[in-house]
């Protein structure tokens, strides 16, 4: 089953991460920083739904 990976390098750590909030699964996390960081997945509750990779506006996510 696919999952979803992070970029980090094009992640932009929006305290707002529409990826984060659009998890069906809650498997998306950020390391917290004062201005939100850089999220992450966690590969063991992901679903592999691909709902991330299309909401998020820099590209930084996609499922392998």
């Amino acid at each position: 089953m696919k999952k979803a990976i992070v970029d980090a390098t094009l992640c932009d750590g929006s305290p707002m991460c529409v990826v984060k909030r659009i998890c069906p699964v809650a498997a998306v996390s950020q390391k917290r920083g004062f201005f939100g960081g850089t999220a992450e997945v966690d590969a063991a509750k992901c679903a592999g739904c691909g709902k991330c990779v299309v909401v998020c506006p820099h590209h930084a996510v996609r499922l392998v």
